[in-house]
């Protein structure tokens, strides 16, 4: 039911936004990214250190080169553990939407835009796991490089800040899951 649910707003979002792309500059953009992420957090710096974040956009013309953004990236990596160097996982899936203002040159659009993401988290090692959802803010810049026909090249960076609160009392540490971003893209547009 949750499945066909989600299937059927998808294709009312993309007939949408199809219908939309037609009348305004900034075209409907589907796109596919990779790159590297530094954590923010020293301890998550120290724990997990930089690896590959994996995501997806779709941009909806909204309003001449205002559009619409939203998407989901998967940062998955394993580490040790700061004091005992046992292994720990830590996994981070946000799910994110806001606007984004890009230019409407012709062979090099530069872009930049400002979100808030649902941040899905779990974290597992041999002291337990801990695992939860919280708010944070997701900010982008970068440029698409038309290539040919609908294909586009993006080399962007991307700013994600995530609070979450580890333990309880005076134990309790806020670490911050979120990081600085550089990665590629692929994207296609209509």
């Amino acid at each position: 039911m949750k499945r066909k649910m989600a299937v059927d707003f998808g294709a009312v979002l993309v007939l949408i936004a199809g219908l939309a792309a037609t009348a305004w500059s900034v075209p409907l953009t589907f796109e596919a990214r990779a790159g590297l992420l530094r954590p923010n957090s020293g301890g998550a710096r120290d724990a997990y250190g930089t690896g590959p974040v994996f995501g997806i956009d779709i941009t909806i013309p909204v309003w001449k080169q205002l559009g619409l953004w939203a998407g989901a990236d998967y940062y998955r990596k394993k580490g040790h553990l700061t004091y005992t160097l046992e292994d720990t996982t830590l996994r981070v899936v946000p799910l994110y939407a806001g606007l984004k203002l890009q230019s409407a040159a012709s062979r090099l659009k530069p872009y930049a835009a400002l979100g808030a993401g649902l941040f899905s988290y779990k974290e597992t090692n041999v002291l337990g796991s801990a695992s939860g959802s919280k708010i944070g803010v997701v900010a982008q810049a970068g440029v698409l490089a038309h290539i040919k026909g609908p294909l586009s090249v993006d080399a962007h960076a991307r700013y994600t800040s995530v609070r979450v609160t580890a333990g309880e009392g005076t134990d309790a540490e806020t670490v911050d899951l979120g990081g600085l971003q550089a990665g590629l893209g692929l994207a296609v547009s209509f």
